[in-house]
């Protein structure tokens, strides 16, 4: 017999929002519930987060991260607001594009071998991942690995062992000096009788810091100086922001 607890949140969560009157119908790309076996909402339930557009600012400097991140799954009710993400089968579940830094490596857009792309990581396993299918607040640890000749392929912002941890809240922030309170939404909510969607969400942190550069240059760290210097790392909390809107997902397939 299933216990209560562990089937309350997900079946709560989907059902009731479901079936509160919403309609609607996703587009034929939202949501992507490819490799998620879950048949039961009491137990399990299909995840699927794109994001849409977003920022990451780093004391200042902006890099946009446009439609760059999608986390797919399953989650498996654990008798807490935060199941436990399942990937799909041979994936950690977190998608990423690569983006380019604006200004390349060293701020001149025309300089010829200056292009650096950044490509966003999860920094551990998947149960990482966390989502509190009630607020909506995701967590994460990322690195960014910046790929360009002359800082080879393992030049990294962030490291397992010291990752930049994201709790991106849909509600307001507080965070350290001199950063102030920012806000984000629930988005447009819509659904079925299996499933329930929000369009439209904005997740906000400002509150994480942001390590100094490992590996730049032949994954020796001789260029690791440079990279600091332009990005100006590393940067406590405080000094750095992160803003995405994305469509979520939650149901059966």
């Amino acid at each position: 017999m299933r216990s209560p607890r562990r089937v309350a949140v997900i079946a709560a969560t989907v059902m009731a929002l479901a079936l509160a009157g919403l309609g609607g119908v996703a587009h034929a790309a939202f949501p992507n519930f490819s490799g998620c076996t879950a048949t039961d909402l009491e137990v399990s339930s299909c995840l699927d987060i794109q994001q849409r557009s977003g920022n990451l600012n780093i004391k200042g400097f902006n890099m946009p991260l446009h439609e760059t991140m999608e986390i797919r799954g399953m989650l498996l009710a654990n008798g807490t607001a935060t199941p436990t993400f399942v990937p799909p089968t041979g994936t950690n579940g977190f998608f990423t594009r690569p983006v380019p830094v604006p200004g390349g490596i060293f701020g001149i857009e025309w300089l010829p071998g200056n292009e650096v792309l950044a490509i966003t990581e999860l920094a551990g396993p998947a149960s990482s991942i966390r989502l509190n299918i009630l607020t909506h607040e995701v967590t994460m640890p990322i690195k960014v690995r910046l790929v360009n000749l002359l800082l080879g392929m393992d030049c990294h912002i962030g490291t397992n062992s010291r990752p930049v941890v994201l709790n991106l809240i849909t509600g307001t922030t507080s965070p350290p000096a001199p950063n102030r309170p920012i806000s984000g939404s629930f988005g447009e909510p819509e659904g079925t009788n299996t499933r329930v969607i929000f369009r439209g969400a904005r997740n906000v942190e400002n509150s994480f810091s942001v390590p100094g550069a490992t590996e730049c240059g032949l994954g020796l760290g001789l260029i690791n100086s440079l990279v600091n210097l332009r990005l100006q790392l590393p940067s406590a909390g405080g000094n750095n922001f992160a803003e995405v809107t994305n469509d979520v997902a939650l149901g059966l397939p």
